[in-house]
């Protein structure tokens, strides 16, 4: 007997845990341009299962990104020391990075550039799509994507 597949109705948000939430709320909101549509601070039984770390806490802000209803999370904890729980920069397998889509591959170059942030190189192109790679305060990896034909995601790029 084969068994259904979960019934997803869409995609909600990325979660990235910051070393510094005023920090990295600078460069989600004033650099890339997010919106802060909730701001809370998080303790308690909720906290410590999402964690399994008792006495967890700390403050979560989440930012929508512009065109979508998609939000990146950012999660700041209170309660560790930032230097002694740093995570990789980059694993083997799993999360690789958070693409977000610009109409003008050029022009977000030279406005992070402007702000102050450093891309991974030059731009490289796959199957018609243009990228280049910057990284938060915290080395998270962000890829900077440029769709042909005003495509905003690789499934509008697709045809899906």
């Amino acid at each position: 007997m084969r068994l259904a597949p979960l019934d997803i109705r869409g995609f909600s948000h990325v979660c990235i845990s910051v070393a510094d939430i005023e920090r990295s709320l600078r460069f989600y909101r004033d650099v890339l341009g997010l919106r802060v549509i909730f701001d809370v601070e998080l303790a308690g039984s909720g906290m410590e299962g999402a964690t399994g770390e008792p006495g967890a806490r700390g403050r979560m802000v989440g930012c929508l990104v512009p065109g979508s209803r998609v939000t990146i999370e950012l999660l700041g904890f209170a309660h560790r020391d930032p230097a002694a729980t740093r995570k990789p920069v980059r694993a083997a397998y799993g999360y690789s990075n958070v693409a977000l889509t610009v109409a003008d591959l050029a022009l977000a170059r030279r406005q992070l550039a402007a702000h102050g942030v450093d891309p991974l190189g030059e731009p490289v192109e796959v199957a018609g799509v243009r990228m280049f790679f910057v990284r938060d305060p915290d080395g998270t990896p962000l890829e900077i994507v440029e769709f042909p034909r005003g495509a905003l995601s690789s499934a509008d790029h697709n045809g899906a």
